[in-house]
Formats: structure tokens, C-alpha cells, sequence
């Protein structure tokens, strides 16, 4: 698993050879007011990634949600949707703070997404979808 995009706010890993990205959200971002270079890095990545991928979102250790990132996280999602996301797992912090956004955003937009509190489980999840995923790159 390669890392492809290490900014404060966040951390993007790819693994080509399994079609599968991971995406950790930092508590950095639940503060941003903007982040300018994120599109232009889900779009690198998402050009990489062939239709049927699947994607590990970890905020966990977030803060809890962005309103003012909402346009973003939109943006986002269909990015995902037109390149072919066939299976999202999301891990959750226990707090639920970011699962009524979450809910929202896949319910709009019409995506595969699963939600978890427990990271190792939606790895667990994702491999059973055929997408092997290397642990050990949590920051």
C-alpha cells in the first residue's frame, strides 16, 4: 500500500494491485475553514483506481463533522460514485456525531457505504468484498 497524499488534514493510501484506497481523516480537519488541495488529490488518486474499487474511510479520530467542508464532502462522494466505488466501509468514532452526516451524504448520492466503529471489522469487512487490506498505516 502506497501513501499518496499526507496533508494535515487527512492521509490517502492506495493499493493498486487490490484496487482498494484508504482514507484517514485527521481531527485537523474538523477545524479547517478550507482545504484547497483536496479534490485535486482524490482526483490523482481516483484516476488510478479501475470502476469496482473499494475504499476504507476511516474518521475515527476526528473531532466530529465539518459543515463549513459539507460542498467538499459532496463533491467527494460523487467523485467516488462516477468512478465506479463498489463498496465503502466507513469507521466511526463511538461518538455519533459523524454518523448522521454520513447517513445523509450516501443516502443522497446512492453509495455502497457501510459504517463501523471498529476499524479491524471493516477491514474484515472489505476483504470478504475482495479487497485485501494492509493494517498498520494508522498515524
Amino acid at each position: 500500500m502506497q501513501l499518496v497524499a499526507y496533508r494535515p488534514e487527512y492521509r490517502i493510501y492506495l493499493d493498486l494491485l487490490h484496487n482498494h484506497v484508504v482514507y484517514e481523516r485527521r481531527a485537523e480537519q474538523t477545524l479547517a475553514q478550507d482545504i484547497p488541495y483536496f479534490l485535486a488529490d482524490w482526483q490523482r488518486v481516483l484516476q488510478q483506481l479501475r470502476p469496482g474499487f473499494t475504499m476504507l474511510c476511516d474518521v475515527s479520530r476526528t473531532l466530529g463533522p465539518n459543515v463549513r467542508l459539507l460542498p467538499l464532502y459532496v463533491t467527494l462522494r460523487e467523485l467516488l460514485k462516477a468512478a465506479g466505488l463498489a463498496a465503502m466501509a466507513e469507521v466511526h468514532p463511538f461518538s455519533l456525531t459523524m454518523q448522521p452526516l454520513s447517513r445523509a451524504l450516501g443516502e443522497r448520492l446512492a453509495l455502497p457505504v457501510f459504517r463501523f466503529t471498529d476499524r479491524a471489522e471493516a477491514e474484515r469487512f472489505l476483504q470478504e468484498h475482495n479487497a485485501p487490506v494492509t493494517s498498520g498505516f494508522v498515524a
